[in-house]
């Protein structure tokens, strides 16, 4: 029966299957790469402009840390003029088995769009839209953390020719 054990163990370590002790790891590396986007953890007013029309968007965002630390949960509503509603949620953590982050961001009844996020600075985490748009295009956000402790947001999209076009900047101001 103990040779029986122990060629179970030595078969799903061999097959990959996770132990108690890599998944414990894994969600230590999870929790500690989530943890360096703290900076956007808390309740801000926003202040978005459209690049294009110039147009300016009032809003509330709050991000907050869930289900240990492993995930934040973003809640954003804020005032577009022409919509309806601006509205969108999203969850972000860090899969430690692919080496980046991942972000679901829900917008109304369309499916989530699906991002991969990296450093790409020591203060600006960006998020690749892993779909394309309607349009065809693909976008991207950057979040980059400001020395006062405030948080500058700017979304992108890809031209014809591949090169990124901003087309939204938000400023984010800690809430009173």
């Amino acid at each position: 029966m103990k040779s029986a054990i122990v060629l179970c163990g030595f078969v799903f370590l061999a097959l990959g299957v996770p132990t108690a002790s890599r998944q414990s790891d894994e969600m230590a590396v999870q929790i500690s790469e989530v943890s360096k986007l703290d900076y956007l953890v808390g309740e801000w007013i926003t202040e978005s402009v459209v690049v294009r029309t110039d147009v300016k968007a009032p809003g509330k965002l709050s991000y907050r840390k869930i289900l240990g630390g492993s995930y934040i949960l973003c809640q954003f509503k804020g005032e577009m003029p022409g919509r309806q509603f601006w509205e969108a949620y999203a969850m972000i953590t860090y899969d430690p088995a692919a080496g980046h982050y991942r972000s679901y961001a829900f917008f109304g009844g369309a499916a989530p769009a699906r991002y991969v996020g990296e450093w790409t600075d020591e203060n600006t985490a960006t998020f690749t839209n892993l779909d394309t748009r309607p349009d065809g295009s693909k976008d991207r956000i950057n979040y980059t953390r400001m020395p006062d402790g405030a948080v500058f947001q700017l979304n992108e999209a890809k031209d014809e020719q591949g090169n990124w076009q901003p087309t939204l900047r938000t400023t984010y101001s800690p809430a009173k």
